[in-house]
Parts: C-alpha cells; sequence; structure tokens
C-alpha cells in the first residue's frame, strides 16, 4: 500500500517543553520514526496529557511498525478528544493495513462526524468504497473466492496536526510579532504573483529543500511542478484572507484562500502553507489542501 504522508505539527506551548518537541518533531521530519518513538514515549511518562506528544509519538510508532502501540494511543486520544478527526483517521489506516475494511471505513464515517470539512477522511473513504466495489466487480467476472487484493490502490494520509488545539502563539514583543506578520502577508502574495507570471525560479525559491511531497527528492518534485505551470496558456492565481494560524520563532502556519484559473481549469480552495526558519530565512516546508470552496 502506498502512502501519501503529509506531516504538518505544532506545539501548544513554546516554553519549558518546546525544545523536547521541536527534538521529537525534527526525528519525524529525518524519519527516524524508531528514535522519535522513543523519545515521545520517555516525554509521556512526564506529560501523560499533552496530546500534541501522545499524537506525535503514536504516528512514529505506526510508521515504524509497532502499531499495537499506535492503536492503544489511538484509541485513547479518541477517548480523551472526541472532538478530533485525526486519530480516527490514522487508526483507520492501521485497519486498512490489516485488512478490517469495515472497521476502516466506520472510524472514517466519524472522524467526517466529528469534523465535516476533514477533506482527508472524505478522500479515504472513497477510495475504500471504489476499492470495494472494484474488487467485487472483478471477483464477479472471474468467479474467484480470492481476498480482496485492492488495498494497494489506496492512499491514506496521516497528518500529525491537531487542528482542534492550535493555538495563535504571539510573541513576546508586539512590534516583532507585527513584523512577522507583514513578512508572511507579503510571501504569499508575492509566491501566488511568481505563480501566476510563471517566474519559475522565483516560485521553486519559496520552498525549503525538504520539501518533496509524494516524490523522492526535492528536485523531483520541482521538475514535476515545472510540466505543470510552464504549459502553453495563462494562469492566474488570487488569495485573500490570509490568516496566521499558529506562529512561534522557528514554525508558522499560514491558511488562506486560493483562487485559481487557467483556459481549461479553475478552482478555489482553502490552502495551507507551513513555513520553517533556518537563519533569517523562512521557506514553505509543506503546502496542502484544507477544504474545496
Amino acid at each position: 500500500m502506498r502512502h501519501l504522508i503529509t506531516i504538518i505539527f505544532l506545539g501548544f506551548c513554546f516554553a519549558a517543553n518546546a525544545t523536547s518537541i521541536d527534538s521529537l518533531q525534527q526525528l519525524v521530519d529525518q524519519r527516524d520514526y524508531k528514535a522519535a518513538g522513543e523519545m515521545g514515549e520517555t516525554l509521556l511518562a512526564e506529560q501523560p496529557r499533552k496530546a500534541d506528544i501522545k499524537f506525535l509519538t503514536a504516528y512514529a510508532l505506526q510508521m515504524d511498525g509497532q502499531t499495537s502501540k499506535a492503536s492503544a494511543m489511538y484509541r485513547d486520544m479518541i477517548r480523551e478528544y472526541p472532538e478530533l478527526p485525526e486519530p480516527r483517521n490514522n487508526l483507520a489506516m492501521i485497519y486498512l493495513a490489516k485488512g478490517d475494511y469495515d472497521g476502516a471505513s466506520k472510524l472514517l464515517v466519524e472522524a467526517i462526524n466529528t469534523h465535516n470539512s476533514y477533506a482527508t477522511a472524505y478522500q479515504n473513504l472513497s477510495r475504500i468504497y471504489t476499492g470495494i466495489a472494484s474488487e467485487a466487480y472483478r471477483r464477479a467476472l472471474s468467479e474467484s473466492s480470492e481476498p480482496a487484493k485492492y488495498s494497494h490502490n489506496i492512499e491514506l494520509a496521516a497528518l500529525t496536526q491537531i487542528e482542534s488545539f492550535e493555538p495563535v502563539v504571539r510573541s513576546s514583543q508586539g512590534s516583532e510579532l507585527s513584523a512577522d506578520k507583514n513578512l508572511f502577508f507579503n510571501q504569499i502574495r508575492q509566491w501566488a504573483k511568481a505563480w501566476s507570471d510563471k517566474d519559475f525560479s522565483t516560485y521553486t525559491g519559496f520552498y525549503s529543500t525538504e520539501h518533496r511531497p509524494d516524490f523522492d527528492t526535492h528536485a523531483d518534485w520541482v521538475e514535476y511542478r515545472r510540466q505543470r505551470i510552464m504549459r502553453p496558456g495563462e494562469i492566474n492565481i488570487v488569495v485573500s484572507d490570509i490568516e496566521i494560524r499558529a506562529l512561534n520563532e522557528n514554525r508558522a502556519i499560514i491558511d488562506f484562500k486560493q483562487s485559481f484559473e487557467s483556459l481549461s481549469y479553475s478552482d478555489r480552495v482553502k490552502k495551507r502553507l507551513v513555513f520553517n526558519r533556518t537563519g533569517s530565512v523562512w521557506k514553505i516546508i509543506d503546502e496542502r489542501v484544507l477544504s474545496v470552496l
């Protein structure tokens, strides 16, 4: 089964435990899931009620193949934080890998019920239902009684993000916060303009070299975007309602509405960009569509 994995995480506070949480996030970003799981379990022994640590630890354990531990943590979170869709989504991935399609479907339906704009659950549930229908049709034609083999066609996103618990974290210096806000508002607008103008080098310059969604390397992603953006014909991207959802000294989450128009296609979505800072430079580390408008 191929997995589409988008990793987005921000701690609830950035005081005494910020360094530990940042270190845990760094291990996950580096895909050192074994070390991340071990660190997360150590942190949870000290702070068992920290939902952000528990969720990120469960994700690391899940990716390290320790699905029993991960399942237990997700179930705890479902009991403790029933309004969150993400633990159900990730637990559904585990169920699906075991062939429990009914259990996975039930969890995804529950995720949708807790957060009816949670697009990932809709997409995953649709893939499961499509797979079930395709397999039933195949077996009817072949008169085969073999078990279903369609799970490899389903892509599930394990989102290490707890949207309901994302505070806007304010700087201790009001002037610094204002400066950061202006910087990001300008960054988003300039990013959209470079995309619209097909100024490809400027557009890709906004992204971290670690950004490679579903690609083996950043260079592969850049080439893919080149083929998409540099097609003949004009494109127009308009951004609005820019909102800083969370911000600390090294990471920022920015939500906004995006309108895309070309000769052959148009859409309007709510999008999220996650920026990391290296030195004095902010770069996009993650990008995703939150919902279709």
